[in-house]
């Protein structure tokens, strides 16, 4: 006669357990299906550019970069460098005015850079300016300082 309150209790934490158990699940499902997406870019896109020995100078990617950057208006400009072997170096330059400038450089593609080299470079730089090339004054490309991440300069492309 003793057992029936017991019982119950036991029955009552079993159901408790499985249902635990069951909203756990629940809750891992629904999380795996919720994969990390990057946030949204706001601002101006300056296109997708791709540059190697035989493609044409982008001008108009570089012109939309720096117009943006000297209104403070956030701009990303996408660029592919095609190595002399062939490989692609995909790089990003993003500004925000609040992040500064923040470039990645995915070299894990170009095979014949040193192992340890292929990898994504990342830094968040607070100052850009224009670097005239030598070869030709009306052409240029970004030199970046007082950066954190991967060094404290960079250059884009």
């Amino acid at each position: 006669m003793g057992w029936g309150p017991q019982l119950a209790a036991v029955v009552a934490a079993l159901r408790l357990r499985r249902m635990l158990r069951a909203l756990m699940w629940t809750v891992l499902v629904v999380l795996a299906g919720c994969e990390s997406r990057p946030a949204a870019f706001s601002g101006i896109d300056c296109g997708l550019a791709v540059e190697s020995v035989n493609a044409p100078y982008d001008v108009g990617g570089r012109e939309c970069v720096w117009n943006a950057y000297s209104r403070g208006t956030p701009v990303r400009w996408q660029v592919t460098s095609i190595t002399i072997e062939g490989d692609p170096i995909r790089q990003t330059l993003r500004f925000d005015p609040v992040l500064g400038v923040v470039i990645s450089r995915d070299m894990s593609a170009d095979r014949f850079s040193g192992q340890a080299n292929r990898r994504v470079w990342t830094w968040r730089c607070s100052t850009m300016a224009k670097a005239i090339w030598a070869t030709d004054p009306s052409w240029y490309s970004f030199n970046l300082t007082s950066c954190t991440g991967d060094g404290p300069t960079t250059s884009f492309p």
